[in-house]
């Protein structure tokens, strides 16, 4: 089996285990003077994938990988480095080449005689031998057919065909496989008298069949003549039967009427008159009511079922010829796939291995399935491909079945050449970032989160007042810091941080100094940033300090989730004080600095919550980073001499743990000693997941006919939120990791100059965008003095009356929800906010009135309203305080629209205030309703 000297190639290459085992990695046994700790693999199954036409290309081996240690920490990060080691590992390592490697989970277990952990780890290894040579035997020449041994090909005639003979077991001569074309040529028919003559019938006589005249005699009627009809005798029989019936028919009225006259029963024109006209009977294909041909059908094509349109259709027609080269392309780097269907014109190939259902411990199993269009190849990447559709974390194979025939059979999808093929990966259960690849070698890392599965605690806290003064406060099912707990032990007093555990498994706690401990629990309520736990530094003098020491300079990168309220410089992350590195807001500005005077800056600070990614990569001399998943910069201006190498310590929240105290919440930071520039964007993903509390509404609550926000409303959408012009240019505003806004990438549009919508993307999927062509009705999302337009603290854009968006009408709309602050009410005018061009619905009193501010009265509609979850009559309201959440669910009629901010193309009808949100369906979500409300205030914060 050669898979081993791959194996054992493998592991000894990985220089983090031979860190732990030297070069202690055995096949099969361990030596008997072994010491611990030490690595046993062995091959515990080979399994050939033969075909039909040669022997096994593709081998499959089951490979078992031991580890044993004192230490259980030591045993883990074995572990660790053997699945880095081995995982989707493709290549050719001492000769042989490895296909793919793929992790099937692990068990820990300790020998008590032994007093040893021992961790059991299983891997299939798939072994291609394409690059062996497959014996196919030698060729023999100058050897007839009639001298094999199993061949008689005696009396062999023209036109023969070889055929088996079971009895004699041998190949003899005989008739062409389309069998015999004469009765003759039977061997059981024998044809006398020269051959069969007019009127011979065959005749069996019970040895063979032959020709014969037929006698009436040999068929009971030896008696029968050429009598005329009126001279045959009856029966005797039949003759008293005869006699005994009376002569009932009375033929009186009967003439010798023409066909056409003649009268049939009534039941017989009942019968007739239930028969098809024979000109209604179809004569092609295409008449029966069950097939619809569209166009004239091409070769290869046949007769499909089409469940949508309920008819046969006429469809390409293809069979399983490409299966291999189907399992060979689906060979492709970083993922494992499980199903692949790829097609052309000529055939098509369906290859399925499908993977375990049954996730291990603290995992998931994620199923996606991508579409290219062309053929699959062995040299296909990922990149090549799209990804269409991501089930629900675990989904049985079976359960996808449907949805990848779906794709496969689709209009969309279903035209040749494309490929589609499913995906199966194992991830962490709640994400751990740690645990993921892209996140793992973190030398210190703090978080309000769970970073790590096998990480139990989170910190250590201390209350003002009570016994005991300390407490460590751990995680919840689902990976939160435990707020019940933190809650139990501080209600009456408040409660700071005295230590910061370290979760990348380093044992780099940070510890407050005395007396300068940050905030956690006080007046009641936790500390909160942007719905989750977060330390508060006091700006004064509160600091946390790590005991990991660090010498500069090095690769690193860092990752940051933190609110800076300064205003002069303060410092949330530091590394050897004053001449070391450091992420800073220096008057207003977010800096990442090297030393006291060098430095980069970021962007403006705002009082927002930011996730600040930075590092540096020594091979490129490059200062790298971006903020909230933004654009990356990159500064390759710092030579190697800034760089200072003294040996400090990392602190969190101040410089040095005595100065330029953080003002502000801090809620993750995460130092890397290596360069993770390429692992950037996975990073950030997975820290904005958790971080934002923008749930996408559309992800629960669907179908919406149109959905306009600055937020992301949708997991799926890719698109961007809106298009701004800066008064020179245009450019698309997407969203951060957050799923807000992208304020960073607005700002850099904008500059100093003012940002206005010229479109609002719809995020519904159906391409509704509501866009602007006149400059001067375009509403204001960025001012060049002041920056991002908000409205409590989220980004919003604002209309004066006499802005408009304008999108294709939608005709049917029985519900809206809005965020927006109305901010001017004119008199004796109408201030609209959504409006159509051509209908007079939005007056005062018109029955499918919707959305208007009439005469300095507020919105109104027919239908229930809701404003903040409350139901209110609206034209009572006084509306002049305050942002709202506005619910209108029309119960009698539906109403149309295709403007928002205007009603009529009438000037000064615009609405006069600021918006965020506007989702538009074409149901009444009555059912719904506050659920969409507390999704919506939840982001918002709003009631």
């Amino acid at each position: 089996m050669t898979v081993g000297k791959a194996i054992f190639t493998l592991l000894l290459s990985d220089t983090d285990l031979r860190a732990i085992v030297d070069n202690r990695i055995f096949p099969e046994v361990a030596q008997q003077d072994a010491v611990l700790p030490y690595v046993v693999y062995n091959i515990s199954s080979n399994e050939p994938s033969d075909t039909k036409r040669e022997p096994s290309k593709l081998d499959t081996a089951q490979i078992e990988v031991n580890l044993y240690s004192t230490s259980y920490s030591e045993c883990i990060d074995m572990a660790t480095h053997v699945r880095a080691a081995l995982d989707r590992v493709r290549g050719t390592y001492s000769g042989v080449n490895v296909q793919s490697i793929q992790y099937l989970g692990e068990i820990i277990d300790f020998d008590e005689a032994q007093r040893t952990y021992n961790i059991t780890a299983d891997y299939d290894v798939r072994i291609s031998r394409t690059d062996f040579e497959i014996a196919q035997g030698s060729p023999i020449t100058g050897v007839t057919l009639g001298e094999l041994s199993d061949v008689d090909t005696t009396g062999v005639t023209d036109g023969q065909v070889i055929a088996y003979d079971a009895a004699a077991q041998e190949w003899q001569p005989a008739d062409d496989a389309g069998g015999v074309t004469e009765l003759g040529q039977l061997d059981d028919v024998q044809f006398g008298q020269g051959g069969p003559e007019s009127g011979d019938l065959l005749k069996y006589d019970g040895d063979e069949w032959t020709n014969d005249s037929l006698q009436k005699s040999e068929i009971g009627l030896g008696n029968v003549d050429n009598t005329s009809d009126v001279n045959k005798p009856v029966s005797t029989a039949t003759q008293t039967e005869l006699n005994a019936k009376a002569n009932s028919a009375d033929f009186s009225n009967v003439d010798n009427t023409s066909d056409a006259d003649k009268p049939v029963s009534t039941a017989t024109q009942t019968a007739l008159n239930a028969k098809a006209d024979t000109s209604a009977v179809p004569t092609d294909l295409n008449d029966l009511s069950d097939v619809s041909i569209v166009g004239a059908p091409a070769g290869n094509q046949a007769l499909i079922y089409d469940t949508t349109a309920g008819a046969f259709q006429s469809r390409a027609s293809y069979t399983n010829r490409f299966e291999d080269e189907v399992e060979t392309g689906l060979y492709i780097p970083t993922i494992y796939a499980e199903r692949g269907y790829s097609v052309k014109s000529e055939g098509d190939g369906t290859f399925i291995d499908a993977s375990p259902d049954t996730p291990a411990a603290g995992k998931v199993i994620r199923r996606k399935i991508y579409h290219k269009t062309g053929f699959i190849s062995d040299d296909d990447v990922i990149g090549d491909y799209t990804l269409i559709h991501t089930f629900a974390d675990d989904t049985a194979y079976a359960d996808t079945v449907a949805v990848f025939d779906a794709f496969e059979d689709g209009a969309t999808y279903g035209v040749p050449p494309f490929t589609l093929f499913q995906t199966w990966e194992e991830v962490s259960a709640t994400a751990y970032l740690l645990d993921e690849t892209f996140g793992s070698g973190a030398e210190a890392a703090y978080s309000t989160r769970q970073l790590r599965f096998a990480q139990t605690d989170c910190m250590v806290i201390r209350r003002a007042s009570g016994t005991p003064a300390t407490t460590t406060i751990g995680f919840d099912s689902e990976g939160n810091i435990d707020e019940a707990a933190i809650e139990t032990f501080c209600t009456g007093t408040t409660c700071t941080v005295y230590q910061w555990l370290d979760q990348s498994g380093n044992d780099n706690t940070a510890t407050a100094p005395s007396g300068k401990e940050p905030t956690i629990y006080t007046g009641g309520e936790l500390v909160k940033e942007n719905g989750k736990v977060a330390l508060d530094f006091d700006g004064a003098n509160d600091a946390l300090n790590s005991s990991l020491s660090v010498s500069l300079p090095l690769d690193n990168a860092m990752a940051i989730v933190a609110k800076g309220m300064a205003t002069s410089t303060d410092e949330v992350f530091n590394i050897d004080g004053q001449n070391g590195l450091s992420v800073r807001i220096q008057y207003n500005n977010l800096l990442i600095a090297y030393t006291s005077s060098d430095q980069n800056y970021i962007a403006s600070a705002s009082n927002n919550q930011f996730l600040l990614y930075a590092g540096r990569q020594s091979s490129t001399n490059t200062v790298h980073g971006s903020l909230d998943g933004g654009a990356q910069f990159a500064d390759t201006s710092k030579d190697s001499s800034i760089w200072n190498t003294a040996t400090g310590i990392l602190h969190v929240g101040a410089r040095g743990g005595t100065s330029l105290q953080w003002d502000g919440q801090i809620q993750e930071v995460i130092y890397y000693d290596s360069d993770k520039l390429s692992n950037r964007t996975d990073i950030e993903e997975n820290i904005g997941d958790y971080f934002t509390q923008n749930t996408p509404l559309l992800d629960t609550y669907s179908g919406a006919a149109a959905a306009y926000s600055l937020r992301l409303l949708d997991s799926t959408y890719t698109g961007s939120a809106v298009e701004v012009y800066n008064g020179s240019s245009y450019a698309d505003i997407g969203f951060n990791v957050f799923g807000e806004l992208d304020t960073v990438a607005l700002a850099a549009h904008c500059g100093s100059s003012d940002g206005f919508v010229s479109k609002w993307y719809d995020q519904s999927g159906n391409s509704n965008t509501a866009a602007q062509t006149a400059t001067a009705d375009m509403p204001k999302i960025y001012d060049g003095t002041t920056g991002v337009v908000t409205d409590n603290g989220k980004p919003a854009f604002t209309s004066t009356g006499q802005t408009s968006l304008n999108f294709t009408q939608i005709s049917d709309i029985n519900s809206v929800f809005l965020v927006l602050r109305p901010t001017v009410f004119i008199s004796n005018s109408l201030s609209f906010i959504l409006g159509d061009s051509s209908n007079f619905d939005y007056h005062s009193g018109r029955t499918n009135q919707w959305l208007d501010n009439v005469y300095a009265d507020p919105v109104v509609s027919n239908g229930d309203n809701y404003l903040n979850g409350t139901s209110v009559n609206l034209t009572t309201l006084n509306r002049s305080a305050g942002q709202y959440v506005l619910s209108m669910i029309h119960t009698a009629n539906t109403v149309v629209a295709s403007q928002i901010s205007a009603d009529r193309n009438i000037a000064g009808r615009s609405w006069i205030g600021n918006l965020q949100e506007l989702i538009i369906y074409s149901d009444g979500k009555t059912d719904q309703r506050t659920d969409i409300e507390t999704n919506i205030n939840t982001f918002y914060d709003i009631f």
